[in-house]
């Protein structure tokens, strides 16, 4: 992580003082508008019915171009803090498609199925370069840029973690199971997998470019002066610290340090592995997503406060309400914190923004 940052972008300015932890008195706060089910902003994918496969074939960017420039005019009514960006369909398990898995539609998501590879396989792969998952994606990529030119940045999407691929190639008890009884079997596949993300985020910013000097993670309007992996570890809910140490951690360790800037996915149920995720220095951002039905911020407070204390930037993501905000606001630092809500429409987001600027700075 570069220690200070610089450049002349004024408006990316508030960027500049989130990563390099400057006090400030406001966190940065924007909306994430209809980001539960990213699905629905697609018209390609509605014909596909519920329990049906879909093929990379079946997905042309140049169809979906309509349906990004309808989202994204929506998006530029939203004065909030965060940058607006374009990204390959995030509702579409990209990287398990190249990985061989069969993806189908599950209400409003789409999902990829446990492949229960055999270990022959998975002691072999190394590349996911012939794979027709990826060279869709790529197109995806050039036709958004190609489209939006320099005005827009093509920002990652959601890219799954090291435990969620090990889970979806070997089926997630599998994955366990080798875990105790192949622990090197295990790290060393692993460690595979941290490759196969490490070389697709940086062949898409090769392909997508810098924006004002820059890359960015679309799902969060996050920005960084440089390249950014996003990376996330739903399956670690299944590990115990002792084996998620052995068996996970070197992999998230070697991504993390390819590149300047990272973040990392986290829900609820892992935070119990807190410390370990702590352990890798160069992980620069820890984002929590507060899920409904959930834990409660009162409940997350010992982890959200440990991931402050360490100096590590948070990035906060749920239904919040102003009664959350209040607490936000008493109990958390805002130097290297983002607040974003998930809204359902345009109106809400802007009505709890105005509020939420109300709150964190009181008109005097």
């Amino acid at each position: 992580m570069v220690n200070q940052l610089s450049g002349s972008h004024q408006e990316f300015e508030q960027f500049y003082s989130f990563w390099n932890n400057k006090p400030v008195s406001v966190p940065l706060l924007g909306y994430d508008l209809g980001g539960w089910f990213p699905f629905h902003r697609f018209s390609v994918l509605k014909g596909i019915k519920e329990d049906q496969y879909i093929e990379p074939q079946q997905l042309d960017p140049e169809e979906c171009i309509e349906d990004y420039q309808m989202y994204f005019s929506r998006l530029r009514e939203v004065s909030d803090d965060l940058v607006k960006g374009v990204a390959p369909i995030p509702a579409i398990p990209w990287i398990e498609g190249m990985l061989g898995c069969r993806i189908k539609r599950k209400g409003n998501s789409f999902w990829a199925e446990e492949r229960k590879a055999p270990y022959e396989e998975l002691k072999s792969f190394d590349s996911f370069a012939s794979s027709p998952w990826y060279h869709t994606y790529i197109q995806f990529v050039r036709t958004l840029k190609r489209s939006f030119g320099p005005t827009v940045p093509v920002g990652l999407p959601i890219l799954r973690g090291v435990s969620d691929l090990l889970g979806v190639l070997r089926g997630h008890e599998d994955a366990i199971l080798d875990g105790l009884e192949q622990p090197d079997w295990t790290k060393h596949t692993a460690l595979k997998l941290a490759r196969v993300l490490i070389q697709l985020t940086r062949t898409h910013h090769r392909e997508a470019g810098l924006f004002r000097g820059g890359t960015m993670i679309e799902q969060y309007g996050l920005w960084a002066p440089g390249p950014i992996v996003r990376m996330q570890e739903d399956a670690s809910a299944l590990y115990s610290p002792e084996l998620f140490r052995t068996c996970i951690l070197p992999a998230d360790r070697k991504i993390a340090q390819e590149f300047p800037y990272s973040l990392l996915h986290l829900h609820t149920s892992s935070l119990f592995l807190i410390e370990e995720f702590l352990s890798i220095k160069e992980i620069g951002v820890f984002q929590v997503n507060r899920d409904v039905g959930e834990m409660g911020l009162p409940e997350m407070f010992p982890y959200l406060k440990r991931i402050q204390e360490k100096g590590r930037r948070l990035l906060l993501r749920g239904p919040f309400s102003l009664e959350d905000y209040r607490w936000i606001k008493e109990h958390l630092s805002p130097t290297g914190l983002i607040v974003q809500t998930v809204v359902a429409s345009l109106e809400e987001g802007k009505t709890l923004l105005e509020e939420a600027r109300r709150i964190f700075l009181p008109l005097r």
